[in-house]
């Protein structure tokens, strides 16, 4: 049964449909997908060679450009531990773990399969990414769900709080279980006798414990909207306030090169917010959760006060869908980027070469950020019918396999 009471219940919850759902999370969460299909559309058609979140030598744009979409994973970690939570309310512990544990491992072999096929065209070495780390994640939470609440988020605290203390301990002084703590705490790419099998981005450890966190976040979704509001935006601005904390008085949680005062202001505030995303520091975790808490407060004051209905609705389409937009964004910017460059460079075929994209460049290829942001904006409002349509399937449908797109 549900532990709301009928005075809780949130005004903006639908039950017809796909049940319960809040919208000003489909809101986020559509405003998150957004922000990585910009995120992917520079990965393939910009013309920057350099690390777009290094202060020394990025640019303002640019590395605003890359630092927005820092949201994006730790957003979708949370508000999936959010939605689980709300699922817990209506299923029993058995069920909701038989539940994601098959959608958990269901994500692995998308993300070793066909998500790994479009972003390389090609069979390379798997890359395992966000999606890989949420099947993981899920799978944890299917046994972290059977705890009360309050553990629950202890647990997440603990975590994402302490798991920086793990830093010192480096997977090429462990020999045989080197492996195991790069899946772990540590990216780089997973090898069997010599031979490289995977590249790996997502370290399971710190995001296990945001996922956490998202799930007792989903405590407070079920409040009335007020409290929910108030209470997002005081963790919000408490997680920013001890963000900054730290990094003025380079402290714990975070092994980059710190806050370091370069030449010009621009240079130094890159410098300020560079933290490190793999793993993610606690720095990245409170910067990136801070700023997501305040998101939701002021999506759902505007869902409550009825504000901005046509950008809200735009966003919520594709919020409803984020799985199904991952995988189409993906092979339809990975296709276009192989059309203009078989059109216009002789060296088109790098793009259909395995497991290129998020390691190297080559020259003479891509344009300023001002075309990326208008080959990104053409990418999104061309797949917003066919979102627009599956989101409707999915409302109108009760076929099992709908659940897992």
């Amino acid at each position: 049964m549900s532990t709301l009471t009928i005075a809780e219940k949130p005004s903006t919850t639908r039950s017809a449909g796909r049940g319960y759902r809040v919208e000003s999370v489909d809101v986020l969460r559509g405003l998150l997908m957004l922000l990585m299909a910009l995120d992917h559309t520079r990965d393939y058609f910009s013309s920057a060679t350099i690390d777009p979140a290094d202060p020394i030598h990025s640019w303002p744009a640019l590395f605003i450009t890359r630092w927005i979409t820092h949201l994006c994973a730790p957003g979708f970690i949370l508000l999936a531990g959010a939605s689980i939570y709300l699922q817990r309310q209506r299923k029993s512990a058995l069920t909701l773990t038989r539940t994601l544990v098959l959608r958990g491992l269901w994500l692995i072999f998308l993300e070793i399969t066909v998500v790994s096929f479009g972003w390389s065209f090609g069979f390379g070495m798997p890359i395992l990414q966000v999606i890989w780390v949420i099947g993981i994640c899920m799978i944890a939470l299917a046994g972290l769900q059977w705890l009360p609440t309050a553990v629950v988020g202890m647990f997440g605290v603990i975590v994402v709080f302490g798991h920086n203390l793990l830093d010192p301990i480096h997977a090429s002084t462990l020999g045989a279980w080197a492996n195991a703590w790069r899946i772990l705490h540590e990216r780089g790419m997973l090898t069997f006798h010599a031979h490289a099998l995977f590249l790996y981005g997502y370290p399971v450890i710190p995001w296990v414990g945001v996922m956490a966190l998202g799930y007792c976040f989903g405590a407070v979704l079920a409040l009335a909207p007020e409290r929910r509001q108030r209470i997002s935006a005081m963790i919000g601005t408490a997680s920013l306030a001890a963000f900054a904390l730290l990094r003025l008085t380079h402290s714990y949680g975070d092994p980059g090169p710190g806050f370091q005062h370069l030449g010009t202001p621009a240079h130094t505030t890159m410098a300020f917010f560079s933290v490190q995303k793999y793993p993610p520091s606690l720095h990245y975790l409170l910067a990136t959760l801070g700023i997501v808490l305040l998101l939701f407060s002021a999506f759902d004051k505007a869902v409550e006060g009825a504000l901005i209905p046509g950008f809200r609705s735009f966003l919520n389409v594709y919020g409803r869908v984020p799985f199904f937009f991952y995988i189409v964004h993906i092979f339809l910017i990975h296709a276009l980027a192989l059309t203009v460059a078989l059109a216009i460079n002789p060296n088109w075929r790098f793009w259909i070469t395995p497991d290129v994209v998020f390691t190297s460049h080559f020259n003479g290829w891509g344009y300023s950020l001002p075309i990326v942001y208008l080959i990104c904006i053409s990418i999104v409002l061309s797949v917003y019918p066919l979102c627009a349509w599956f989101s409707g399937l999915k409302d109108q449908r009760r076929d099992w396999w709908l659940a897992y797109l």
